[in-house]
């Protein structure tokens, strides 16, 4: 069996199309169509079905795939026998939402250089729908984001954590001075608060809603960073996720608010395309994001 017409037949299948696959790994189209058809020839059964443009695995393409994930493991590890972490070299595309990126993926991306400096990395910071667009498109190899817990079935999740989303505001607040909090109360202050298609504004929403309550925020920012510098500077109450404010609580710069009758909890996870298999660069960033949560 022919390691190209195997690593041929993985790029098909990331990509959905003979096309795609023929422009990403410099071949014209015929090229691809006759590794397909001799890989079909040898194995026996049919590995895709092309109806019109629409390419997809076939039963037995689906069950080929995690062998030839592993052949093409096996064969990229072989060129690393003897060789340091420090010299792999390739490419490592990341997915993340702006908040996570600004948040923990920026420090991340430091030690992920230092650890793999031959490897060139590039980010994409967007919503999670269109990031797990992207990443069934495969221009994406890894997506981070946060989100109630996620099951795609074409996507693999490798790490979830929980975080919660807190009321957070300025030490000189005056419901800071309250001993108890309920979440009405916290409704009597201007609110400021990110877009109104942001999942955590959502998820506000739709709790107030439950309690038949409209949330009227006083601002509406789609930076979170500078929802941060404005309630350093008392303009009123914001909900984020708690790793976006806990450097800010721990300097008493901010206080997070318990509001007795509000929990929301959101999780990071970190995804990939189940029929990619994992590079040792993304298998690097993968082991560096949960010892980041570990320690």
């Amino acid at each position: 069996m022919e390691l190209r017409n195997v690593t041929t037949f993985l790029k098909v299948a990331e990509s959905g199309s003979f096309t795609k696959a023929a422009e990403q790994l410099g071949y014209v189209q015929s090229t691809v169509t006759v590794q397909i058809q001799q890989l079909e020839k040898e194995i026996g059964f049919p590995l895709f079905d092309r109806i019109g443009k629409k390419v997809s695995l076939t039963p037995m393409g689906q069950e080929f795939i995690v062998y030839a994930n592993q052949l093409e493991r096996i064969a990229a590890e072989s060129k690393q026998i003897g060789k340091n972490p420090k010299n792999y070299s390739g490419h490592l595309r990341i997915g993340v939402l702006e908040s996570l990126f600004v948040w923990l993926i920026e420090d991340l991306l430091i030690e992920y250089h230092n650890e793999f400096p031959n490897v060139s990395v590039e980010t994409k910071t967007a919503s999670g729908s269109d990031l797990f667009n992207l990443l069934r498109q495969n221009q994406l190899d890894l997506i981070y984001l946060l989100d109630k817990k996620i099951t795609e079935k074409d996507c693999v999740r490798t790490f979830a954590w929980p975080v919660k989303i807190v009321f957070v505001t300025s030490p000189e607040h005056p419901i800071t001075k309250m001993k108890k909090i309920a979440f009405q109360d916290v409704l009597q202050y201007p609110l400021i608060l990110t877009e109104k298609n942001g999942i955590y504004r959502k998820a506000l929403e739709d709790f107030a809603s439950e309690r038949n309550t409209l949330i009227t925020p006083y601002w509406e920012i789609d930076n979170t960073g500078t929802i941060v510098k404005l309630i350093k500077h008392g303009l009123g109450i914001a909900f984020l996720p708690e790793y976006t404010v806990n450097e800010s609580v721990e300097g008493h710069e901010l206080v997070a608010l318990e509001v007795e009758d509000c929990s929301i909890e959101f999780w990071s996870q970190l995804f990939y395309n189940k029929n990619k298999w994992i590079t040792p660069p993304m298998d690097g960033f993968i082991k560096m994001i949960e010892s980041c949560y570990q320690t």
